[in-house]
């Protein structure tokens, strides 16, 4: 039976275990604090923790500290339900943020002995390369994760990651997004055609090792069909690049002209792109969008209809009935019909922007060099700067909840703010 020893407001449980070959007591023990403050209440959680406890170190599930090294309490970190619920992408970047910047300095030390000065380390050493504090955050993420499983499972009394600091993180108020006329330029660009110049250049021919010079030339460039489909939907939507690319004839309703998310694409190192959930449970969503949108989806599945008919066999997707089991945004150039690469997007993004600014020689008509994401932005910004209500907002880009939309885009909050105000003194004042 175990022994319990009150130590002013905690309580040492102790379990016998047996002898040494020296005949000496072999003792097991742990410190437990109580929840509770009523005597009896206090007596009852007491014994139920010895109970629990002396089950553990007769059945030889109770793992001490001080025999567990920062690695093997990962191997047992990677079977806990915690860390198997994550998508796949998460877990293997976890993984990889441990073994460049945990285990060469915590690897083999007890994980009892580790100390918040052991880990304080690690992120000064960062913090001195000029990393970034949110780049210092997201090594701490796993690094915590991993302390507090041996925390929870009781191989460790304290958390010693509760007790460091890290570098306070310079906060972005200012969201990248296009204004109203910048969303209307990039959707007109998207059916421009643009004159792409290219700078003579010197090469040099392998055979001979001779010099020869290409001059300048140009060509002219459009956007192909699907990508114009694409950033006018991206931009409608506020869908996630995952979201996008995930998206199948069978989620577009052209009755109701609604669109459903169910599920995204995720980039993994060991089995690339994978289809999995959406980012949140509020991810699962129907929105409706504009005539536009369904009448570029529309020739866009006719076009690829009659791609999959040209190809043949070398069509790697549905035909027939099973038509709209296909991606709606596709590989183009190998395994065609597949989904779209989840890069593509972006380069092809930063590509039209790239175009459309060349193009023009007025600096207040050329666009701003934003991120793919920043279409989500700029769909939000709008939508709220027009006076749409968060909640609506929110669902349409899926947020868990209204609050994290609010975070977010106060900015847009802040503009309604002002037109509230002038709107009640033009009232009052009348």
């Amino acid at each position: 039976m175990a022994n319990i020893r009150q130590r002013g407001n905690t309580y040492q449980i102790s379990v016998y275990v047996g002898r040494d070959d020296k005949g000496k007591k072999i003792c097991e023990s742990m410190t437990f604090t109580p929840t509770e403050t009523a005597p009896s209440k206090v007596q009852k959680e007491v014994e139920k923790a010895a109970m629990e406890f002396e089950e553990r170190v007769k059945n030889g599930k109770y793992l001490k500290g001080d025999k567990l090294t920062f690695n093997q309490v990962i191997d047992y970190w990677k079977q806990d339900r915690a860390f198997k619920d994550l998508t796949l992408s998460i877990q293997e970047d976890y993984i990889r943020i441990l073994n460049q910047r945990a285990v060469p300095v915590l690897g083999n030390i007890p994980v009892n002995k580790i100390s918040p000065l052991h880990i304080q380390q690690i992120y000064n050493d960062m913090e001195n390369e000029g990393r970034a504090p949110g780049t210092i955050k997201r090594v701490h993420v796993p690094i915590n994760s991993v302390m507090k499983y041996a925390f929870r499972m009781e191989i460790i009394e304290t958390n010693p990651c509760d007790r460091v600091r890290l570098p306070k993180l310079q906060k972005d108020d200012s969201l990248h997004y296009f204004d109203i006329d910048q969303a209307k330029i990039f959707l007109k660009a998207l059916s421009g055609t643009f004159d792409v110049i290219h700078k003579g250049h010197t090469r040099k021919l392998k055979q001979t090792g001779e010099n020869y010079t290409v001059p300048d030339y140009s060509y002219k460039m459009t956007v192909p069909y699907q990508f114009q489909v694409y950033f006018t939907i991206a931009l409608y939507s506020g869908f996630r690049r995952g979201e996008m690319i995930a998206l199948r004839w069978q989620d577009v309703n052209f009755d109701t002209k609604s669109i459903s998310v169910n599920k995204s694409i995720a980039k993994t190192q060991s089995k690339g792109q994978i289809v999995k959930g959406t980012k949140t449970v509020s991810g699962n969503r129907e929105i409706k969008l504009p005539d536009i949108c369904f009448s570029m989806l529309k020739e866009w599945k006719a076009q690829q209809k009659e791609l999959s008919l040209k190809l043949g066999t070398a069509w790697e997707g549905y035909r027939g009935k099973e038509f709209d089991d296909n991606y709606i945004f596709i590989r183009t150039e190998d395994h065609i019909g597949q989904h779209m690469g989840i890069d593509t997007p972006s380069h092809k993004f930063q590509q039209i922007i790239e175009m459309y600014n060349n193009s023009v020689d007025d600096p207040d008509l050329k666009l701003p060099v934003i991120r793919l994401h920043d279409l989500r932005h700029t769909s939000a910004t709008l939508l709220l700067a027009k006076g749409v209500d968060i909640e609506t907002v929110s669902h349409r880009l899926g947020h868990a909840n209204p609050s994290v939309t609010l975070d977010v885009y106060g900015h847009a909050l802040e503009s309604m703010d002002e037109v509230a105000s002038d709107t009640l003194g033009d009232l009052l004042a009348n």
